[in-house]
Parts: structure tokens; sequence; C-alpha cells
């Protein structure tokens, strides 16, 4: 990947949800980095559990996520996984890095809240990924830079329950003056949902039986992620 201003690397944050096992995401970074170095790039992937791994108390790391949604909705600052992310990331920033910040479920909101600050720090962001996130409010200076993707487990039919949770809604005036509640109002730019095998916990499988039509869940995933990094690519080329 070549980026106008081109950095001289890519630094990915993935970073996990609640009571993730320690492994969990190694096969996605692996294949992150390669992605990026066969394209040329000099790329960083660094793997964070912001609410804690499975070792932590769940009842412990889902207030702290309750929180953090509930701080994301009132435009408030994290107290818990987004500040966690954020201070790991000023913690080891250096001059001509561009950030890529990637999270699956509670992640990816402790992801959105961390880009917000960065960004009004004037942190170089590539964008956001979130992989079977509750639905967050995307701030105005982020929603062409976020990619929101679910699933529909191609066997039953079936959607990842977790983006039922949270809302993208918010009041808006009408014309007339009028309040009216707008479930849009927060959604990020670009939402796509995968055709995947299994449900919440398998975007990032690679082997049987989360194979469908000859690719597997990990497959779809990075693919329909590269993709979207290609067009907002072009995007600021042409800016």
């Amino acid at each position: 990947m070549t980026i106008h201003s081109e950095p001289e690397e890519f630094v990915i944050y993935v970073s996990a949800g609640l009571a993730t096992a320690p492994n969990f995401l190694d096969v996605f970074a692996a294949a992150l980095a390669a992605r990026f170095k066969q394209a040329g790039s000099r790329v960083k992937v660094v793997i964070h559990y912001p609410y804690g791994d499975w070792t932590r108390r769940k009842q412990v790391q889902l207030r702290e996520i309750t929180s953090d949604l509930w701080n994301n909705a009132h435009r408030k600052r994290s107290h818990y996984g987004g500040k966690s992310l954020l201070k790991l990331i000023n913690d080891n920033l250096v001059p001509r890095q561009q950030l890529l910040l990637i999270g699956h479920s509670a992640g990816a909101v402790a992801s959105i809240l961390a880009a917000d600050v960065l960004m009004k720090e004037g942190v170089s962001i590539l964008g956001v990924v979130q992989i079977g996130s509750p639905k967050c409010a995307i701030p105005l200076s982020l929603k062409s830079r976020v990619l929101y993707l679910d699933a529909a487990n191609q066997l039953d039919k079936s959607n990842d329950p977790v983006p039922r949770l949270g809302t993208w809604g918010g009041w808006m005036r009408t014309r007339l003056g009028l309040r009216s509640w707008n479930g849009m109002k927060h959604a990020p730019s670009h939402r796509q949902t995968l055709p995947l095998i299994g449900g919440h916990a398998d975007y990032f499988r690679d082997h049987n039986p989360y194979i469908w039509n000859e690719a597997t869940n990990l497959q779809t995933t990075m693919n329909t992620i590269w993709t979207w990094l290609q067009r907002i690519e072009k995007d600021d080329e042409h800016d």
C-alpha cells in the first residue's frame, strides 16, 4: 500500500473485547502484518486488551464497557478501555507513524474513543475498523475513516447479536423546528455485513468448517478490510 505523504511506518493496534483469550487475535494480527509487508510497507502490529483478557472478572469488564459506551454517547472521554488504549498509543508514538485502529467487539468501542482524542491531537489516523462491535456514536471527524463490519452466518442466516447493542441514533431538528429521532445520525459512513460461518467469535477463523465460497472467515474479513483501505487511500490522494 502506498499512502499520499508516505509514512515511515504503519502501526496497527488490534483491540480485543470482553474476556478474550490471550492468543485469540494472533492469527489475525499475523495476517495483517503479512498483507502490509507484501505491499512493501513497514508495519508493526500491537495486540491490546483494553478491558483485560479472560483472566479478569467479566463483571468488572462489563461495568467498564458500559461506562465507555455511556461516555461515548455523552461526548465524554473514556475512563477505561479507551483511556487504556490511548495511553498505550501515546507512550509508543514516534514521528512519521500512521495508525490503523482495529477493534473486535468492545475493543472497537475503545478504538473509537481513543481515535477521537488522537485526531483532535493531530495524530495521523489511517482509519478505524470496528468488527462485531456494539453501535457507538462516531465523531463527525472520523465518520469517513471508520469501517463497521458485522456478520451473517451463512448456515442459518442468523446475524451476530452484539451489533444489536448500543445506538447510532441522536435527536435532530426538522425543517419545522421539531425534534426528531434519527437512528443513523452518528453512524459510520462505511458499513458492511460479511458472509461468514459461525458467530460473534468467528471473524478470524482460518480453518474448517469456517469456509464459505472457498474463503475462510479470516480471508473474507481481511479482504474486506484491505479493499476498504485501498478505497480511502484513493480518497486521500484526491484531497
